[in-house]
């Protein structure tokens, strides 16, 4: 049956229902409002599950590794850098677990239920879980780099992080991530909605969206709503998020970069000097450290990586070069955001193991 002329509502759900979608025409000014389900295809279900599961169990295995003793006071400061990191990490599959999970709970009717889900306690529970995972994981790599520049710029120096040092450091850390994530909740009269800026309860700036406030009338001949004036204010919780994952992580990750700068040529310079070590035990303490630095230098790219293509997005989309689909949410929060939180403890337990078997072997 053909509608005499295209019809228009603001309810988008009302043309979700209609078989065919092209003779209804959306008018909601929310780009979030489509008709598809939480997770869009089965490949992001299926990649949800199973990165999920895999961040759980593998640091799972690698807080297990990192409980066994140590005598090494170097070697005890990096195990509590990665021990926290594993919880960071741990923490992501619990959020992942969430989202995957009330997937399969709304299923193909999530369109009827997703707004009263972005306002949900456990959208909100998830999304702060997601943040504080997110921000303790690149603060800790942050202070890892830190460690390892002072473990090859001055190997013989005072200036390292000792037992105490690294747990406060950790603590402060663990305390600013917890800030920083709880803040849209306390405030959430002024930060309204930052866990509901999307269906996985990320507020990752990957769209621009204001605050319209107008005059709309309905047009009798073309059957449409029509905007004749209105202005439009960017959001606070839009603010939020450019300033915390665009702000903040691209300075923590050019705090990274330039620091593997200075490793890289630090090591430049110890590879040329080598053929004349000061002694037998600096050479090989120097030689330890040039092969941490290089393990940790791999785990510390890997997280770069995968959290540059969030920046880059996010820059092209707030100047407006750029409109993102929808879907970049679900394939961000699947691919980009906590594929680390999976890759790294199986590193961590690669490293643990072949560090073990030298050990017993000499």
């Amino acid at each position: 049956m053909k509608l005499p002329h295209e019809r228009s509502t603001y309810d988008y759900r009302l043309c979700c229902l209609f078989d065919e979608t092209d003779l209804c025409n959306i008018a909601s000014s929310n780009f979030l409002d489509n008709c598809s389900r939480l997770m869009p295809n089965t490949i992001l279900r299926i990649a949800m599950w199973v990165i999920g599961w895999g961040a759980l169990i593998g640091n799972t295995i690698v807080l297990v590794l990192r409980c066994r003793p140590d005598h090494s006071v170097s070697a005890k400061t990096q195990g509590l850098f990665i021990f926290n990191l594993a919880i960071a990490d741990f923490l992501m599959g619990v959020y992942m677990i969430i989202i995957a999970s009330a997937d399969v709970y709304h299923g193909e009717y999530y369109y009827l239920f997703a707004k009263q889900w972005r306002g949900s306690v456990t959208c909100k529970v998830a999304g702060f879980i997601a943040v504080l995972s997110s921000e303790t994981s690149v603060f800790i790599l942050a202070i890892i780099t830190i460690d390892r520049v002072l473990n090859v710029v001055s190997p013989f120096g005072k200036l390292k992080f000792r037992a105490t040092s690294a747990r406060v450091g950790v603590a402060l850390i663990w305390i600013i991530a917890v800030v920083v994530s709880v803040v849209p909740l306390i405030v959430s009269s002024y930060i309204s909605g930052f866990y509901g800026m999307s269906d996985v309860c990320v507020g990752l700036p990957l769209n621009i969206e204001s605050r319209e406030t107008g005059e709309i009338v309905f047009n009798d001949e073309l059957g449409l709503f029509e905007k004749l004036q209105y202005e439009t204010t960017k959001r606070p919780s839009w603010v939020y998020s450019i300033a915390l994952f665009l702000g903040v992580n691209f300075l923590i990750f050019i705090l990274i970069l330039l620091s593997y700068v200075v490793i890289f040529v630090q090591v430049r310079k110890s590879a040329r000097s080598v053929a004349n070590p000061v002694s037998a035990s600096g050479s090989i303490d120097r030689a330890r450290e040039v092969k941490m630095t290089t393990r940790m230098a791999i785990i510390v790219l890997t997280d770069f990586f995968c959290w540059m293509p969030v920046i880059i997005m996010g820059i092209l989309s707030q100047t407006g070069a750029v409109t993102l689909p929808v879907s970049l949410y679900a394939w961000s929060v699947v691919f980009i955001l906590p594929i680390n939180a999976s890759i790294n403890p199986y590193l961590y337990t690669f490293i643990a193991i072949c560090d073990g078997s030298k050990k017993r072997s000499t």
